[in-house]
């Protein structure tokens, strides 16, 4: 399976967001993950495509878990504009099937926040990141995990991210690994800061253990 290729049945709807929607937040959050490496392209890493993305939840009535999103391949440009963010209305993981509009697809990973959105009314933002150090020692820094088996953007993975919102001790952590995701790291929190200082603290954590082993 292709890393960042949407894998969902998407029932999307090209137009522009409306003005209304807010993103000043989201793209202040997103440059900064930019600019650390954890949202971007390279071409020596998963086969040159984009990865990762950022989503906040909007409010739209009659369309409780809707939510905005990072467009697809759009993880090389610095800076987004209105036209880079895609407005997911509805979701059903079961039938891996999603709604979106905007003027570009949402990202890939759209259906791992949506389970997230749908799963904890709290939460209002997540976070979808790449980290090799983090991933590498995501076990042993007790983070839950979702199998090594599942795909990324699948029923299945969707499934598995559930799971672990379902127990409570995992979900209070506010961060998870994906294992069949290489490098997937993925962080939510009752606001985009809280999501972002989750993450952040436990990057920091991770490398200062990493950079001081050798004192053991």
């Amino acid at each position: 399976m292709t890393e960042g290729v949407i894998q969902y049945h998407l029932d999307f709807s090209p137009q522009a967001l409306a003005d209304g929607f807010l993103l000043d937040e989201l793209n202040a959050c997103r440059a900064r993950l930019f600019a650390q490496g954890l949202i971007g392209q390279d071409d020596q890493r998963y086969a040159g495509l984009g990865y990762g993305n950022v989503s906040q939840r909007v409010v739209l009535p009659g369309k409780p878990d809707a939510f905005l999103i990072t467009g697809s391949q759009t993880g090389h440009l610095p800076v987004l504009d209105r036209q880079h963010y895609a407005l997911v209305t509805a979701c059903d993981p079961a039938q891996n099937q999603l709604q979106a509009i905007g003027e570009t697809l949402p990202s890939s990973e759209a259906m791992t926040h949506a389970v997230i959105y749908q799963t904890l009314p709290q939460v209002h933002a997540v976070i979808h990141v790449h980290s090799p150090n983090l991933w590498q020692n995501a076990q042993q820094q007790g983070l839950p995990v979702t199998p090594k088996t599942v795909a990324y953007g699948t029923p299945e993975m969707a499934a598995a991210v559930r799971h672990i919102l379902l127990d409570n001790s995992a979900m209070q952590v506010g961060l998870l690994a994906m294992l069949g995701h290489e490098d997937g790291i993925v962080a939510w929190g009752t606001t985009l800061a809280d999501a972002e200082g989750r993450l952040m603290q436990l990057i920091n954590t991770t490398q200062f253990q990493k950079d001081t082993s050798w004192f053991i």
